[in-house]
């Protein structure tokens, strides 16, 4: 099975939204020529390849006629768009603690070849991004909206607007430099060796309104266990991907599996007991994760969420969520409510 890095599904409606209120152009016809659906996706874990995300850019710039349209989508980001990491990022309790999940999840963003990390330097907190292939880089458009983005959601969390100190970039100075000195609120420095936004130090450290540590510890798990299912040299990891596609159709058995995967049955049991795992390992744990992300975000009924998850009755879903965490479904949403209270 081929690997081609992938983009979560949720933010490509920054795009969407940009096209439609900064632009008045109808995303549509560009979305279906990129092969991407602009309905939102129906799994908040829903990736959509690199390929394809670079086509979704290279349409929306050639119909907006901008060259900075990342620039301005960024500005659009909310932590809802960006699943278990922009949960956790809102329940962070300083901007330094969001950075630094910022350096921890991006793969849970997008899997494309990129080095996020986060460093003190003498007067500042110094955030840069390394591009070790470029040819499984994001677009340059979308490198623009990932700075703006990063932006927006500073501001989300900190009830104000956050500037950088400095902000250094690879491009040369003759790149839209004035669009870029308003979009990033700050002094650019072009032709750098490194990507890198400098913040100052006492901003990072100050504590937010909105910290939840213990909110924080839930997401990042949550987040963690996400990235392990993207490692393309696990097989498990393939298996999960696929079930998520195939259960809402009730037809998520192992020997369909197996030839989607193009292996035998055989050989799928032996290469998921080398990873200590078994075929209905990955199901529960998948069809648990899926089943506690669609009730947190209460978009569907337990009847339905029984349907995505595969059950043929919603006892059956509740019979099984209760073993998965010793609580009905239900109980399991009260808990989720009474969490979210307390970031209030």
């Amino acid at each position: 099975m081929l690997y081609e890095p992938s983009t979560l599904a949720s933010t490509t409606a920054l795009l969407a939204t940009a096209l439609r209120e900064d632009y008045g152009i109808d995303p549509e016809p560009i979305y279906l020529q990129a092969g991407i659906p602009l309905t939102p996706p129906e799994s908040p874990q829903l990736r959509y390849p690199l390929s394809r995300i670079r086509k979704l850019w290279e349409l929306a710039r050639i119909a907006s006629g901008d060259d900075a349209i990342g620039l301005i989508t960024g500005r659009h980001a909310k932590p809802v768009h960006f699943y278990a990491f922009g949960y956790s990022w809102l329940a962070s309790s300083t901007l330094l603690g969001a950075m630094q999940r910022l350096t921890r999840y991006m793969r849970l963003m997008s899997t494309a070849s990129v080095l996020v990390s986060l460093t003190e330097t003498p007067d500042s907190y110094a955030l840069s991004t390394i591009f070790p292939d470029p040819s499984k880089a994001p677009p340059k458009e979308g490198i623009d909206c990932g700075m703006t983005a990063l932006l927006a959601l500073c501001d989300a969390i900190a009830e104000k607007e956050i500037r950088p100190l400095r902000v250094e970039l690879t491009c040369p100075a003759t790149t839209h430099p004035e669009a870029y000195r308003e979009a990033l609120r700050a002094p650019i420095r072009f032709n750098a060796e490194v990507g890198v936004m400098h913040f100052e130090k006492e901003t990072l450290r100050e504590s937010l309104p909105l910290g939840a540590p213990d909110v924080a510890k839930v997401t990042d798990r949550i987040a963690e266990q996400y990235i392990e299912t993207l490692d393309p040299q696990k097989v498990a990891s393939q298996v999960r991907q696929l079930l998520i596609a195939l259960l809402p159709s009730g037809k998520a058995d192992q020997d369909l599996v197996s030839r989607r995967l193009n292996r035998s049955t055989s050989t799928l049991q032996r290469q998921l007991q080398l990873e200590g795992l078994s075929y209905r390992d990955v199901l529960e744990g998948t069809q648990r994760s899926l089943a506690e992300t669609y009730l947190r975000d209460k978009k569907h009924s337990q009847a339905q969420i029984a349907y995505l998850l595969g059950f043929s009755e919603q006892s059956n879903f509740s019979r099984a969520f209760k073993r998965w965490t010793s609580m009905s479904p239900r109980q399991f949403q009260e808990s989720q409510f009474a969490a979210s209270a307390n970031m209030d």
